[in-house]
């Protein structure tokens, strides 16, 4: 080891990141691919409880290493291996030569050592040396043989090498005299080669005149099959033509009838908008049905989005979603709210997506707020809807029909999709705060699996139509019956129900068609016929999930909460949240202030189709690079955790990566973005199980951290994936090796 090795006393090191104690030891040894590769002796002690790499030496140069740490001599002593896979590697012996690469131990181990810089050996890259490292010159190798002291080879590398050198002198010598003898030959050939060429070329210059000949035959051939088919396509020209016009005197007979069908359509709609105007002014003379119910048959009033106070981001904006995300973080600025520009990409790709979106984080980090303030700033409508404890099933989501008061009763959440439905123009953005209050997997199943209909708004049945056809079946009873009463005692004077409740014969004559005894009150079932009528008026049997509809859950985890099952995962986008007072406010103000707005006042403007389209997720392509990479990490990485992915969690990245274009051009950031949504939210597992030939916690730190790290070089923040991981790795280290992303 070098004299001029920097070194640094423990209480400098200590206080060393671990990127940082990387740093000084690649300065200290002259390392510049950041990997500390060496070879040096394996051995085992008699107990059978230490082994290590004693002897360290750098592959690339053969130069001892030691700790850059004042007095410090543990590095030459010995790397510890676990002796498990000493043994392996030793088969029987005590010591053997080996190449490995070194990386720090985990931290409990350095700081028990009281060495910051304490390595260990990266157990897949240890492998038994079969001949010396190719950086050892002849003199050191002679010295390294003859140093017998020391053991630093043993009898198997000695006849190794032996050979080796016998090997290259044998080859050396076979090739000299088979370059000799392809000499010879070469010449030998080359003789030939130029008195065939001639001949070749004699050939050639009289095959090419003949196929020259053959083609002006060809061509003369051709053109006399080209005249012949002019002659047939004239032919054909004029049939072709006659078709036409028998086809076109077909298309003006079938306009003419559909003409006509038209007219008699137009005529059936006449009548029967007439006798629906007919009937519901009847309902609403006799109080059935409100003043506004009567509205939307009679009068159908106009529901059209007021736009003026509205920027258009067709119109203005130009449909530049890179220019719609600038404008809204400006304008959410002007409210006091602050959010970084990669939450706002983030959060309205996902929205485009028409997948379910879940805000995860704890109570205060601007979950609903971000879900509030959007819908404000793009002109929409937020309703927040509080999950119960108590939720275990659809009913308590979408409500239920109660068969005696024949009505449905409908939840808020319901209540919010049929006013979307009202309002197909206006962006409604239904989110389900603190969701995992009760098991979600429970009451939210059925509606999830409406929701991975991608080839069309998915509909939700509520009731069964036969309901409704029993009201209305009641309700042509009740209008026959009071016609019949009207007409037979009042000639048409009763013009309201209070008339029809004050007049004795009318009364009479109508509890007398019902049945009813002169207890019973025709005012309390006038009651029910109203409340059952509302409920068919109100609420549809069915109902399609509106276009203008996306569904937001947010959680918190704690112990008053419930984990999100796979089930729910493997269909949501995890978007997690910390506190807000960890960003850089200041940073976010000038990234702001760079966009040069002038006037930030107008919410957004955007077309339903402009927030997303449902389809279906493209498909899964082997060539694609993101399927190609997703493949080889479940393969590689996921599976031997235990985290399993499907062809669904892929063809959702492919979405996903497609339209975050349209916000950033980084295709990393869109991969971590995608892995930290789908990929680090199924890290809960126990570290201490075993994976091949490690644990799972070591697997993640050792194996797929460096991997995870290496494919997003360049993401920083605190929203980068590999740094989320390592807190997660972290975290498991002080928590008996646990993993779980949501502690």
């Amino acid at each position: 080891m070098s004299d001029e090795n920097i070194v640094y006393s423990l209480d400098v090191a200590k206080n060393l990141t671990k990127d940082q104690l990387y740093q000084k030891m690649y300065e200290s040894w002259g390392i510049t691919n950041e990997k500390i590769e060496v070879w040096g002796e394996l051995s085992i002690n008699d107990l059978g409880n230490w082994a290590g790499v004693r002897y360290a030496k750098k592959l690339s140069d053969n130069q001892e290493i030691e700790y850059p740490l004042e007095g410090s001599q543990d590095l030459q002593f010995g790397v510890f291996l676990s002796p498990a896979v000493a043994k392996l590697l030793l088969n029987d012996e005590k010591t053997c030569l080996v190449s490995c690469e070194l990386v720090l131990a985990y931290r409990t181990q350095r700081e028990k050592k009281d060495n910051p810089f304490l390595l260990a050996v990266k157990e897949d890259s240890i492998q038994r040396l079969t001949h010396l490292p190719n950086s050892i010159s002849n003199s050191e190798r002679l010295s390294i043989i003859q140093d017998k002291d020391r053991l630093l080879i043993s009898k198997i590398i000695y006849d190794s090498e032996i050979q080796n050198v016998k090997s290259r002198v044998a080859a050396d010598t076979s090739a000299l005299l088979e370059s000799v003898e392809n000499k010879k030959l070469e010449i030998s050939k080359e003789k030939e080669a130029l008195e065939a060429t001639h001949h070749k070329e004699a050939e050639a210059l009289k095959t090419n005149i003949e196929l020259q000949k053959m083609e002006l035959n060809k061509s003369i051939q051709t053109l006399q099959k080209n005249q012949d088919k002019n002659q047939l396509l004239s032919s054909d020209n004029a049939e072709l033509k006659r078709s036409i016009d028998v086809h076109k005197n077909n298309i003006d007979d079938l306009k003419l009838q559909q003409k006509k069908i038209e007219e008699i359509m137009a005529r059936k709609i006449e009548k029967l908008t007439n006798f629906i105007e007919e009937k519901a002014v009847f309902l609403k003379t006799f109080e059935f049905i409100d003043e506004e119910d009567f509205d939307d048959f009679i009068h159908k009033v106009d529901k059209s989005r007021d736009t003026s106070e509205l920027l258009s981001f067709k119109d203005v904006l130009k449909g530049d979603y890179k220019l719609a995300v600038s404008y809204i973080q400006a304008y959410l600025k002007e409210q006091d709210i602050l959010y970084p520009r990669h939450i706002i990409e983030n959060y309205l790709t996902l929205l485009r997506t028409n997948d379910l979106i879940i805000l995860a984080g704890d109570s205060g980090s601007g979950k609903t707020n971000l879900v509030n303030s959007f819908a404000e700033a793009v002109g929409g409508v937020s309703k927040i809807i509080p999950v119960k404890p108590n939720w275990t099933s659809s009913e308590d989501l979408l409500g239920y029909y109660n068969p005696l008061e024949k009505k449905y009763l409908a939840t808020p959440f319901l209540e919010a999709l049929i006013e979307a439905q009202k309002n197909p123009d206006v962006p409604y953005f239904i989110c389900l705060d603190e969701m995992n209050l009760a098991r979600v997997e429970y009451y939210f199943a059925d509606f999830l699996s409406k929701l991975e209909e991608r080839k069309e708004q998915p509909t939700i049945e509520l009731y069964s139509d036969d309901e409704a056809s029993h009201v209305l079946s009641e309700l042509k009873g009740v209008n026959a019956v009071i016609t019949s009463a009207q007409e037979k005692y009042s000639q048409g004077g009763i013009t309201d129900f209070v008339s029809l409740m004050t007049d004795e014969n009318v009364n009479a004559e109508i509890k007398r068609a019902f049945g009813f005894s002169e207890k019973e009150s025709l005012i309390k079932y006038h009651g029910e016929i109203r409340r059952m009528l509302a409920g068919i008026i109100n609420t549809p049997s069915s109902i399609t999930i509106p276009e203008n509809v996306r569904i937001i859950g947010a959680v918190n985890i704690d112990e008053t909460t419930h984990y999100l099952s796979p089930k729910i995962l493997d269909r949501a986008h995890i978007m997690k949240f910390k506190s807000p007072l960890l960003s850089d406010w200041d940073s976010i103000l000038k990234e702001v202030d760079a966009y040069g707005f002038t006037d930030v006042s107008k919410p957004v403007l955007f077309a339903i189709d402009e927030l997303g389209v449902r389809a279906p997720y493209p498909k899964y392509d082997g060539n694609n690079e993101f399927c190609a990479l997703f493949k080889a990490y479940n393969s590689d990485y996921f599976h031997p955790l235990g985290v399993e992915f499907g062809m669904r969690t892929i063809r959702q990245g492919l979405n996903y990566l497609a339209l975050f274009k349209d916000v950033n051009d980084d295709s990393t950031q869109a991969i971590n973005n995608f892995i930290i949504h789908k990929v680090l939210p199924k890290f809960t597992f126990d570290g201490d199980k075993k994976s091949g030939g490690m644990n799972k916690l070591q697997r993640v730190a050792q194996v797929f951290y460096p991997e995870l790290e290496k494919l997003l070089d360049g993401i920083e923040g605190e929203f980068s994936a590999h740094i989320a991981l390592s807190e997660i790795i972290d975290n498991a280290e002080s928590n008996d090796s646990i993993v779980n992303y949501w502690a």
